[in-house]
């Protein structure tokens, strides 16, 4: 995108404006919540809201808007609690709202921003002692994928929950490392690479596995980003919490 001098672009991305523009030799952005009710983005940006400003080498003005997933764990709620018997297992779909990447159009890809389509709350998984700053987020852990859920700033994210415990897994909510993932690009979608976790018990936690291609629903996607912390094999980490375990707080297991 070659930001023209002196003129503003706007881009509305979900439910989010975005404003660029090369000024004083300076690519410069800002960001803001659609204010309610509001159908078509303002020209700038409303009172109050600051612009970011890069100084860039030589007459570089061209920016890529690339999408990313959120940089931290999100702890999912299902609108819905369900159970999972012994040796039961379930595929599910949530909706993680994407971040923008803001990058330099240069080969290093320099980036200057990354900023998200949906402000998502704080919240804490772990213990008092330690644990994880995440992001909170209700869902309804779908456990179908229509075409009318797909939205352009929503990655479809499969999970497959096996329950290779002794005892009923209670899923009221659970943290999901979405750094580990990819995004695929498929028929006006994004869908994440399908991640895999298998409850071992509260003392054990869960044994997780991302694998690393397009779900089969978006079989013959092309790749569109990373995941920002790749892993090559499986990992272990707490992934389950019962609503009353620490509230407000998380907890795990």
């Amino acid at each position: 995108m070659e930001l023209p001098v002196e003129t503003t672009l706007r881009h509305r991305i979900g439910p989010r404006d975005h404003w660029f523009a090369f000024r004083d030799r300076e690519i410069q952005v800002a960001s803001a919540p659609v204010p309610e009710g509001e159908a078509t983005p303002t020209p700038e940006p409303p009172e109050g809201v600051e612009w970011a400003r890069w100084a860039v080498p030589g007459e570089g003005r061209s920016v890529v808007l690339r999408p990313t997933l959120p940089n931290r764990s999100v702890v999912l709620q299902p609108e819905l609690p369900f159970s999972l018997l012994p040796r039961a297992e379930a595929r599910i779909y949530v909706r993680i709202p994407l971040w923008i990447r803001v990058e330099m159009a240069d080969p290093e890809r320099s980036l200057l921003s990354e900023v998200p389509t949906v402000d998502l709350s704080d919240t804490w998984w772990g213990s008092f002692l330690e644990g994880d700053l995440c992001y909170w987020l209700p869902t309804h852990a779908r456990r179908e994928m229509r075409a009318e859920l797909i939205q352009p700033y929503l990655a479809i994210c499969p999970l497959l929950l096996v329950n290779r415990s002794g005892t009923d897994l209670r899923v009221e909510k659970l943290a999901f490392r979405v750094a580990h993932l990819s995004l695929f690009a498929h028929r006006g979608g994004l869908w994440a690479d399908e991640s895999v976790v298998r409850y071992q018990g509260e003392a054990e936690g869960s044994q997780i596995e991302i694998t690393g291609k397009p779900p089969p629903e978006a079989s013959g996607a092309i790749r569109v980003a990373d995941p920002r912390i790749p892993v090559s094999r499986g990992f272990t980490a707490r992934t389950f919490a019962r609503l009353l375990a620490f509230p407000g707080l998380g907890g795990g297991s």
